[in-house]
């Protein structure tokens, strides 16, 4: 009797054995973050980055327009992630741009009384909406890489700018109209664009902290695409010219927390 029940304890525990090996080492719920479905993950970023903007087209009848200089962007704000599948997130949030950048024209046709040459640089602030599907691998010794794609909607909350403008002026003489101080445009709101859309690409790391806690780090490509970002023929206190369709582009690295 006593042999007998020594030997199904023996089978059971090396069906036990059997049974954890072929499944794998599954971690304590401290030891390792809990994978959950539906539900909302939320974050703190901030992303330094280079902004430029760019005309679509770099010669406009007589006129010459070219992008002529990077700036530095800063973004800060929330991340909300909803996890709807093992491996893929709605990614979304709120946050704020410091951006902009320089764009140079040039016309030695220019009508009477229009900019024959031009400096602009642009510092301007957006409020943003991104809307992204996010996805992600399975967790390697508590990372996780991922990707994601979708739009951002900007709304414009600044606009300001240093400029250089030639005006031409057959009887007297160019006038040069000229701040180096940073001057609010408000020659209308078609001066810059009141909404902006951009396409959103990136890529990184999610490094499991703790249970709750994951530190995020990022590269983004932020695409604008419409509408035309500035309009300077609608400032009326400024001689007439135009910039070729200009568009906002940028690189950002995101630092960040996911909780």
């Amino acid at each position: 009797m006593k042999k007998r029940k020594l030997l199904t304890l023996c089978c059971a525990l090396l069906g036990g054995f059997h049974t954890h090996a072929q499944t794998g080492y599954d971690p304590a719920p401290e030891q390792a973050p809990e994978e959950r479905l539906n539900r909302l993950r939320i974050g703190a970023v901030v992303a330094p980055g280079l902004a430029w903007m760019k005309p679509s087209a770099e010669k406009d009848g007589n006129q010459t327009q070219r992008s002529a200089g990077n700036k530095l962007s800063f973004m800060y704000g929330l991340m909300f992630d909803y996890e709807f599948a093992g491996n893929y997130a709605i990614s979304t949030g709120l946050q704020i741009n410091s951006t902009g950048g320089i764009i140079e024209t040039s016309n030695p046709s220019a009508a009477e009384l229009w900019a024959s040459k031009t400096h602009m640089n642009y510092s301007l602030q957006y409020i943003e909406l991104p809307v992204a599907i996010k996805l992600k691998t399975d967790r390697i010794n508590n990372f996780r890489i991922f990707g994601q794609a979708g739009l951002t909607i900007g709304f414009n909350i600044g606009k300001k700018a240093t400029y250089e403008i030639v005006q031409k002026n057959s009887t007297l003489g160019d006038s040069i109209y000229k701040t180096d101080v940073k001057e609010k445009l408000t020659g209308g709101i078609g001066v810059v664009a009141p909404v902006m859309f951009q396409m959103n690409l990136g890529t990184g790391i999610q490094y499991a902290v703790s249970q709750n806690v994951d530190a995020y780090i990022g590269v983004f490509f932020n695409n604008g695409f419409a509408p035309n970002a500035t309009d300077p023929t609608k400032n009326n206190k400024l001689p007439k010219f135009t910039d070729g369709n200009t568009r906002m582009n940028s690189f950002s690295l995101r630092l960040g927390f996911y909780f």
